[in-house]
């Protein structure tokens, strides 16, 4: 992983929930709007084929306490970006079939974010962990 260039802690999160129940991690950053511009970006990135269809709503969240102890609370619902087809996307070489994603946030495993888990990072920087 490499050092983030940034000095603040990341206080911000989009978060992606799914009708399961689920919730995926976008990305996180130091404010509300780096994050508000970096989640659209992230969407392609992170949320998987299969994913995308599932996703009911995307929360804007802010970390509330403690670094070491604390909770994520809701600020704002995001709009769901529009996934293009998967046709077009392979026509202009995106379409690489890697469908990579963060999965969960707290690093269980069970795809949900719940807990104290308090990331850092761009979502990139988590994704290359």
């Amino acid at each position: 992983m490499t050092a983030s260039q940034t000095s603040g802690t990341q206080d911000w999160r989009a978060i992606a929930q799914l009708s399961s129940g689920g919730e995926r991690l976008l990305c996180v950053g130091e404010s509300s709007s780096q994050v508000r511009a970096a989640y659209v970006g992230a969407w392609g990135e992170v949320i998987r084929d299969e994913d995308r269809p599932t996703v009911q709503t995307i929360s804007l969240q802010k970390w509330i306490g403690q670094v070491w102890a604390g909770t994520w609370e809701h600020q704002q619902t995001l709009d769901v970006p529009a996934t293009p087809r998967k046709e077009k996307a392979e026509a202009n070489g995106d379409g690489d079939g890697d469908g990579g994603s963060l999965g969960d946030a707290n690093g269980d495993g069970d795809g949900n974010t719940n807990g104290n888990g308090h990331a850092n990072g761009t979502a990139a920087e988590i994704a290359e962990a």
